[in-house]
């Protein structure tokens, strides 16, 4: 087998033995070990890539180009972060008799099948294959978004299903009509889904057909992606899902509906110019930005507030490939790249401030958390000062190579308002922060949170905020080749 099989094997290996019962330990050992093994075969493939060759199996159904290679090597990344993170997690919820030997097992087998749909959907050249993948992260979402088996996970857990499945079906219409409007030219068989054959003989298509699939295709991915208005499955899912879990939304999901949106995109593009899906990408964008501006601002638990958070990010993401300028599509993949590296700080330290003090509500867990829980805390803001695009941080520079770019072209309307929003989401989420954080300890007497301990969890939280600094000084050249090469792929095609 290749690399790339090798690669999604990997993942599957490790959620089949993490259903097997089996010491604590043993069973840790083998998801953040079968993680980590997954990580090194992507780097591995993407490796291949860079070095000339186009890694593919089962006839070109899965196949690997610069934009694959990114997107892969991220996801992998985060799916490692997010086991790690994990078993410090589940030993403070297994103290407090939270999770059951079931439940258990059922966690170690979810977060490594997640990570498997993600990589499929990386490297899926086929969008039959390709809404499957993203059908599957649906399906253990649900189940991790009702870990907890609370009342308020259920509701949440079935509000995500409802609105995934939704938005899944707007994307599988919108893949038939795709391959309707091809059809008498792409022939018949699974290749006639190709996204390489759909973009070689995009000008062959028939437009007004390819017009309501772009639609109904871009809405589809744009609900899993959380672009407003199809954010709304967001907030409670963030709130209600550990914070592994949410990490792996929160950057493994997005990543992987923006990747379905670039795949469509691109195909529009080839057939009917950058204006039509470019401007669908940028208005969501702007609208997703602005929608998250309010509700930061009012905000009141602190896993929604990343939620939101995440609303924001994929708008940039969008509104800065929807800008159709080739220096905007580098701030965007670069974006994505940095909010890769940092979004896990974030989820980790407020997770473990969520678990200090049992809740993830602001009034319950009180103002003045620094004095309480020192480490998490600092840990918070630091991840809040990197995810608001503060200087000197990646964020920044690429936040700021997409308003150069905007600027520079004919949409300068919308850029103004999207540098407003910006500015304004910058001080709403310190202001949560602050008060938070910094905020004077209350004077009615509320119980003691449980006390700071530097466990697994918090040394992989330490990790992840290092690899969240250090990547704003240097990215390896590696990981900066797979940003440029999944440019070319966004601006020329295969």
């Amino acid at each position: 087998m290749t690399v790339l099989v090798w690669t999604l094997f990997a993942p599957l290996v490790t959620a089949l033995l993490g259903v097997l019962p089996a010491p604590r330990r043993i069973k840790e050992a083998n998801l953040v070990g079968g993680l980590g093994v997954t990580l090194l075969l992507s780097i591995g493939t993407a490796g291949d890539f860079l070095g000339g060759s186009t890694p593919s199996a089962f006839g070109d159904a899965l196949r690997v180009d610069g934009l694959s290679a990114l997107v892969l090597v991220l996801s992998a990344l985060v799916g490692l972060l997010s086991g790690a993170y994990s078993v410090g997690y589940l030993r403070r919820n297994d103290a407090r008799g939270l999770v059951s030997p079931g439940r258990r097992r059922e966690f170690d087998a979810l977060v490594p099948l997640y990570v498997f749909a993600m990589l499929l959907v990386s490297v899926s050249n086929n969008l039959g294959i390709l809404w499957i993948a993203v059908e599957l992260t649906t399906l253990v979402s649900v189940f991790l978004v009702a870990f907890h088996n609370r009342d308020t996970s259920l509701e949440a857990a079935w509000k995500f299903l409802v609105l995934g499945s939704l938005g899944l079906a707007f994307a599988l219409l919108g893949t038939v009509l795709l391959f309707a409007s091809g059809r008498g030219v792409l022939g018949e068989g699974m290749s006639a889904l190709h996204w390489t054959r759909l973009v070689a003989l995009a000008r062959e298509l028939h437009p007004l057909t390819l017009k309501l699939g772009v639609v109904f295709a871009v809405v589809g991915y744009g609900t899993k992606a959380g672009l407003a208005p199809m954010h709304t499955w967001k907030p409670d899912a963030y709130r209600e899902a550990p914070s592994p879990a949410g990490v792996l939304m929160a950057v493994g999901m997005l990543n992987g509906a923006l990747y379905c949106l670039l795949r469509v995109h691109l195909i529009a593009k080839a057939a009917l110019g950058p204006a039509f899906s470019g401007g669908l990408l940028l208005g969501l964008g702007l609208l997703s930005v602005a929608v998250a501006t309010p509700f930061i601002l009012i905000q009141w638990n602190l896993k929604r507030l990343l939620a939101y958070s995440s609303v924001e990010h994929v708008g940039i993401m969008a509104l800065g490939l929807g800008l159709g300028a080739e220096a905007a599509t580098f701030g965007a993949l670069l974006h994505m790249t940095y909010h890769t590296l940092a979004k896990p700080l974030a989820f980790f330290s407020a997770g473990t401030l969520a678990q200090l003090h049992r809740s993830s509500d602001f009034d319950e867990i009180g103002p003045g958390t620094l004095g309480r829980a020192p480490v998490a805390s600092a840990l918070f803001v630091l991840a809040a000062v990197i995810m608001t695009g503060s200087p000197p941080f990646g964020l920044f520079f690429s936040e700021m190579t997409i308003l150069k770019a905007g600027f520079a072209g004919p949409h300068t309307a919308a850029v103004a308002v999207f540098l407003a929003c910006l500015v304004l989401l910058f001080c709403g989420f310190f202001y949560q922060v602050g008060r938070l954080v910094l905020g004077a300890q209350p004077a009615a007497p509320r119980p003691a949170p449980d006390p700071e301990q530097f466990d697994a969890g918090g040394a992989v939280t330490l990790a992840a905020g290092v690899l969240a600094v250090v990547s704003a000084f240097y990215l390896p050249r590696g990981l900066l080749d797979l940003v440029h090469a999944a440019v070319r792929v966004v601006e020329g095609g295969p």
